[in-house]
């Protein structure tokens, strides 16, 4: 009789405990929406405030530098300062708010920089210091060729993207978590960027008699540039539909996550960038391959994503189109690489002209001209390596590419590899048609360096407690 007693305060205990998970579950789920409901009109604020939009970011940077110095603040918090910086970025380039144009990868950079240091995280991942210290000889020829201040600017614009790189692997190295501290990291990503969606969808709707041609779209754009918006849209996609397929959710959750993936799709789309889309689909296509080992499961995960494609397709594509007067499916017909295929082939060609130090960092840009006729940007983060740095460039490439490889094979779980694999390739798939204007694909990038940790079942402390309870009972009785 005494022992029975225990075993009843077990299951006593482990409903409580069910219990309390569920009502956690459901506060931060309430808490979710309402940050992504407040944020879609301070998207608004930040167009509309003029110079006092400064607030945003200064509030942000300010909680994330706050985070950083303090010691008893974990870097897996730090971590969402961080995220969220990066995801907001290209929200405050769209709204024109008064700061540097580097501030998204210089801040994050910053951020992280003062938490590794105030918590004596001071040893540098071997790999990617070799890649950004082969980009340094090529600065030597940029101070020859530009003066001073145009070479700070250009030195600026082409290296803060694989220093932020540097960094971020550095700072998502000391970082371990659990596969919801990594869905956590996730939103801090997506509320942002559902605020970008949201945006464009108002002026898209607000702006009238929009020409729809058969080049990207600045008015269902916010007013910026669509490569940008629509590459970060894509994220939101990746980000979506990875923690649908990869994470355990409730359903309400599920409807969250699904409903931002087809917003994100729309407007990506409606951007006429095909970029964004792209990247995230390559990417997702990677996930699938690498998270399922099990048939079943694969089906059972598979089905939902299946659903949320054939709505996509049988309902909102189809609306757009109509709105569109039928650009946009004739937009996603086109197999043109609007110059970029040209500006890569004469990257090789400069490439081979200064196959030891490259050209310069920055001078690729009139360097063109011999070979295509005119001047041209970068949009291949790859061809520009090559052609500026030259021989040093192909060691930096290989170098990310080494990354890749370790950080693969040291992953222990299903969930980390296809993380890897994903976020590595999403995060390529943006430097191939973007270069790295943003600083969402080296921040990805850096990502893959989490370590993720293999959950483990584990019995709940309650029922711990109870059943050291009834064997003291036992003992006592006995």
């Amino acid at each position: 009789m005494v022992a029975a007693k225990p075993m009843n305060n077990t299951l006593l205990h482990q409903s409580t405990a069910r219990s309390a998970l569920r009502w956690k579950s459901k506060s931060n789920f309430r808490l979710l929406i309402a940050i992504t409901l407040l944020h879609f009109p301070i998207g608004l604020l930040d167009y509309y405030l003029g110079s006092a939009a400064i607030i945003h970011p200064a509030a942000v940077f300010g909680v994330g530098i706050y985070w950083a110095w303090q010691r008893k603040v974990r870097l897996e918090r730090v971590a969402l300062a961080v995220g969220y910086l990066v995801g907001v970025e290209i929200l405050w380039r769209m709204a024109q708010v008064p700061i540097f144009w580097e501030f998204g990868k210089y801040g994050s950079a910053a951020i992280m920089i003062v938490a590794l240091v105030r918590r004596h995280r001071r040893k540098i991942p071997v790999l990617p210091l070799v890649y950004f210290a082969a980009l340094l000889p090529a600065c030597v020829l940029t101070f020859i060729q530009f003066d001073l201040s145009a070479a700070r600017d250009t030195l600026s614009f082409n290296l803060s993207g694989p220093f932020l790189l540097l960094i971020s692997c550095w700072f998502f190295s000391n970082i371990k978590v659990q596969p919801q501290g990594l869905k956590r990291l996730f939103e801090a990503y997506t509320v942002p960027l559902l605020t970008v969606a949201f945006v464009t969808l108002f002026f898209t709707v607000a702006i009238q008699d929009i020409q729809f041609t058969d080049e990207s779209n600045f008015a269902t754009s916010g007013g910026f540039g669509p490569n940008q918006v629509s590459a970060m849209l894509g994220l939101g996609v990746f980000l979506t539909v990875f923690s649908l397929i990869a994470f355990r959710n409730d359903r309400k959750y599920k409807i969250y996550l699904a409903l931002s993936a087809i917003f994100f799709a729309a407007q990506s789309v409606m951007t006429f960038s095909r970029g964004g889309i792209y990247n995230a689909v390559g990417a997702l296509l990677l996930v699938v391959l690498f998270e399922f080992g099990d048939p079943l499961k694969a089906t059972k995960r598979l089905v939902p994503i299946a659903i949320l494609i054939m709505l996509f397709f049988v309902l909102v594509f189809p609306y757009l189109n109509d709105f569109t007067g039928g650009g946009l499916q004739a937009r996603f017909e086109d197999t043109q690489t609007t110059h970029r295929a040209e500006i890569v082939e004469s990257d090789v060609d400069i490439f081979l002209e200064h196959p030891i130090f490259g050209v310069g960092v920055g001078s690729a840009y009139s360097e063109r001209q011999e070979f295509l006729g005119f001047k041209a940007a970068s949009h291949t983060e790859f061809s520009r390596l090559i052609s500026e740095h030259g021989m040093f460039g192909l060691i930096a490439i290989f170098c990310l590419i080494a990354i890749v490889v370790t950080r693969f094979r040291r992953s222990r779980s299903r969930l980390g590899r296809a993380f890897v694999v994903g976020a590595a390739a999403w995060a390529a798939l943006f430097m191939l048609n973007t270069g790295m204007r943003l600083a969402a694909p080296a921040a990805v990038f850096g990502m893959i360096s989490i370590t993720i940790a293999t959950p483990r079942r584990r019995r709940n402390v309650y029922a711990i407690r109870a059943a050291r309870i009834g064997q003291m009972r036992r003992e006592l009785a006995a």
